[in-house]
């Protein structure tokens, strides 16, 4: 923080503050000027003197007690001008009176508009002057100060929002402050209504009144006289309602804008982004709540990354968006099994840490063959991989899938053979069963960790394909079912041996099956 920018925010509510009173003042002396023609001389001269007196009094007795109110405020301030660090406290009393000093203004400003109504009644009842210049002189006062009153709050929270929320509030939560008093929107837009017509039109009103009632002035000069007090009534409101509407619909707009803004990065997809909360009202409740809505969408996505590296994405899309059933549902799929041949062995002999490499190569090369063809791997178990095509997410030529997949995996096993043997590492072998049928899909688990698995004859009967593979000296054994499946381009794609009969374990009828060539 700079040290110009520093002494403005410092300052910023006390020049607020000062800039409404200063312009009430400029008013009321131009109204008084502009109607009182029932005073004697000497009560206008006593009038004369004693407004830029009061005026100067008024002024310093504001400011004076503003500073002292701001102590807490200015000292956090001059700390992390300092780039020191407010202790909590500091921090929580000095933005309790941060938030409350708009209303602590405006009743100091109201204070000083009933002082000279009061001492200018008595002055004008004390010699001898009509009744009703007296109320009027005090009416004009006390309604020039409600006007005073509205500029100097609307002005305050322009500059509080604008210039210092920002420095005490980065995260926003104002109204989570204990001890603070808060302005709705209806009660902004009713002081907006009083500030901008009811003031305006009862000054107005009191003009009138008093033309018509005066003895003095021939109607000639009465009109000639009221037309200068609409004139001089024009001059001074005009821009005072021009500037304060735009005052408050900035205040209440930008809030707004910001979090459109962020509704709108959201809506396609853009988390980073926060409301600017600056007010402790509904707008600023609102803000919170989208900030809080926002974080909870961006941890919702780094959660879905990071789920999508456990699962597979479809998995991931189907168990978030709430498409599968707790409690399962059957469903027709093609499972695949495959396992690498003399893995125990391979692990006694060489370094652990190459295992892993070569583990983790030929998981990497055969998961992105079954997910070429749209499977989904489901586990790896130790050096198993258990895929399933058709589930989650169903398409009805499962079957050939899973056919294409495991051509695929025997395709790349021949590659990352040649290139182990470059290297010097051990060489894989894997058996591969591929078996159609019915299946349960559904969230299997404690109520703590769940995964998306398969339950059925189906699985184990793949299963069973797998491990028959080391029996019949092949590498890839699919079922009769997912053989009828196949269409011609499939079966052109490798040369079938029809094995006998076979009884599995755990199937009591002999099972059809064939062999890839």
């Amino acid at each position: 923080m700079t040290k110009r920018r520093y002494f403005f925010l410092a300052n910023a509510m006390v020049i607020a503050n000062g800039v409404a009173n200063m312009c009430a003042v400029v008013a009321i002396n131009n109204l008084m000027r502009a109607t009182m023609i029932k005073a004697s001389p000497e009560t206008l001269t006593f009038t004369s003197n004693f407004s830029p007196f009061y005026s100067l009094s008024a002024g310093v007795f504001s400011v004076a007690v503003m500073l002292l109110y701001e102590q807490p405020i200015r000292q956090c301030l001059k700390m992390i001008h300092q780039q020191e660090t407010p202790s909590p406290d500091q921090l929580k009393k000095a933005r309790r009176k941060l938030l409350n000093e708009p209303y602590f203004a405006i009743s100091l400003t109201f204070f000083t508009w009933i002082v000279p109504s009061i001492i200018l009644a008595a002055v004008y009842m004390n010699s001898n002057e009509l009744s009703q210049v007296t109320i009027l002189v005090v009416l004009r006062t006390l309604l020039t100060g409600l006007a005073a009153v509205a500029a100097a709050f609307f002005l305050l929270e322009y500059a509080l929002q604008m210039f210092l929320a920002p420095v005490f509030f980065p995260e926003g939560r104002l109204w989570a402050t204990p001890g603070t008093l808060r302005l709705w929107i209806g009660a902004r837009l009713a002081a907006l209504a009083l500030a901008i017509s009811i003031v305006p039109f009862c000054i107005v009103f009191l003009g009138t009144w008093e033309f018509k009632h005066s003895n003095v002035l021939t109607p000639q000069q009465k009109i000639d006289d009221f037309a200068g007090l609409l004139l001089t009534i024009f001059l001074i409101f005009i821009p005072f309602i021009v500037g304060l509407t735009c005052l408050v619909t900035a205040n209440l707009t930008r809030p707004l804008k910001e979090m459109t803004g962020v509704l709108r990065d959201v809506r396609n997809g853009l988390f980073h982004r926060k409301v600017k909360v600056v007010s402790n009202d509904e707008l600023g409740y609102t803000g919170d709540v989208i900030n809080e809505m926002t974080e909870g969408l961006q941890e919702r996505e780094i959660i879905k990354d990071a789920f999508g590296k456990y699962v597979a994405e479809e998995v991931r899309d189907e168990v978030l968006s709430g498409r599968i059933p707790l409690d399962g549902e059957k469903k027709e799929v093609t499972v695949l099994f495959s396992d690498l041949r003399n893995f125990t062995p391979m692990t006694e002999e060489n370094d652990p840490k190459l295992v892993v490499k070569i583990m983790n190569s030929y998981f990497k090369e055969m998961a992105e063959a079954i997910q070429d063809e749209g499977g989904l791997v489901l586990q790896f178990i130790g050096d198993e991989i258990y895929a399933v095509f058709g589930a989650p997410v169903f398409r009805p030529d499962h079957p050939a899938r899973a056919f294409r997949a495991g051509l695929e995996m025997r395709r790349r096993l021949v590659e990352l053979n040649k290139h182990f043997e470059e290297k010097g590492w051990p060489k894989l072998s894997h058996g591969i069963g591929v078996h159609t049928g019915e299946a349960l899909a559904a969230n299997i688990g404690s109520p703590d960790r769940l995964s998306y698995l398969l339950v059925g004859d189906t699985v184990n009967l793949a299963s069973r394909l797998q491990s028959l593979t080391k029996e019949k000296n092949t590498d890839m054994i699919i079922s009769s079912v997912t053989h009828s499946f196949l269409n011609e381009i499939d079966f052109n794609k490798s040369k079938f041996n029809q094995l006998p009969p076979t009884q599995v374990k755990g199937k009591n009828q002999w099972v059809e099956v064939f062999a890839l060539a």
